[in-house]
């Protein structure tokens, strides 16, 4: 019973090699062209007529394959054409460098033989398409820190991490049990419980710089009700886009206030001043009063210069 390939890959690789077989078989019956490959005659005439309409990019009846296949015997009339080797043009080119960027960080780091070749071959593409510059493909999240996240939040194992806080710009190493990755704003989060603030957070992925799988107590809070929230009142003085996008705020105007809640301290203080003449703290006093002695502390550093 001649076997009949109906799954898509299995027809895929049959089409690639069906070109170079015919190429180097010019004439072949249909007859023999089915048996060699095990498919049905009607089968392969399927796939010729599929054949009919590749060829080289441009893909006009000058670049398409040249079959002949209706008298019963199977001919490519421009096989020399479509063997001649072509030049990748810049955006292939690119391409090309990107993928191999993206194997040669995934390769390990004592497989010298590998990672040699395929800095060769890019030095060889960078060089044929004119690339200046190197491209680099590497993912922002380290692979290691994204596998032992995957298998924390799986597995529902705790982690220990290294996170970089911009908000104290210091790298501090907390005890966190990972309860879910969420998108928000284009960047990923890894929403978790920290044992560090005993309380819900969130970090973003492309800021821990490293992660270690490890085994800790589930004993968390349902839900986070005891956060420790700062509740402020801004005062706007000069109205911006910047403004808006900075506090979440849709509609700002002169001298307006409104009521806003943040979980840092920190945050809160380098917002106000990072604003300018754009917002005032008005409320809580004790945070004002730092932003006050910060402000102050800048200038006399400026004088000190």
């Amino acid at each position: 019973m001649v076997k009949k390939f109906s799954a898509p890959l299995e027809r895929t690789a049959r089409l690639l090699d069906l070109v170079p077989y015919i190429n180097s078989h010019q004439g072949i019956s249909l007859k023999e062209l089915s048996s060699v490959f095990g498919v049905s005659q009607s089968q392969m005439v399927n796939d010729l007529t599929t054949l009919w309409m590749c060829g080289l990019p441009g893909y006009t009846p000058l670049e398409l394959m040249d079959l002949d296949f209706e008298t019963g015997y199977v001919t490519i009339n421009n096989a020399e054409t479509l063997s001649r080797p072509r030049s990748i043009n810049f955006d292939e080119g690119v391409a090309l460098l990107l993928g191999l960027d993206l194997l040669r960080s995934s390769i390990e780091s004592d497989r010298i033989d590998l990672i040699e070749k395929i800095e060769l071959l890019s030095s060889k593409i960078s060089q044929l398409i004119k690339l200046p510059s190197a491209l680099s493909a590497d993912p922002i999240v380290n692979l290691a820190i994204a596998a032992a996240i995957t298998e924390a939040v799986q597995r529902q194992m705790g982690l220990e991490i290294a996170y970089h806080s911009l908000y104290r710009d210091e790298v501090s190493t907390r005890s966190i049990f990972p309860i879910e990755l969420i998108e928000a704003d284009g960047q990923r989060y890894l929403s978790s419980y920290c044992y560090t603030a005993q309380d819900f957070r969130q970090f973003r992925v492309d800021r821990i710089q490293s992660a270690k799988v490890v085994s800790l107590s589930r004993d968390i809070p349902v839900s986070r009700k005891g956060s420790a929230t700062i509740k402020s009142r801004i005062k706007v003085l000069s109205p911006s886009r910047d403004l808006a996008e900075r506090f979440k705020v849709s509609k700002l105007e002169f001298d307006s206030e409104f009521v806003f809640e943040s979980f840092s301290q920190q945050w809160l203080e380098r917002s106000i001043l990072a604003s300018g003449k754009g917002a005032a703290l008005l409320s809580p006093p004790e945070i004002r009063k730092s932003i006050s002695e910060l402000a102050q502390s800048m200038l006399d550093r400026y004088k000190a210069g």
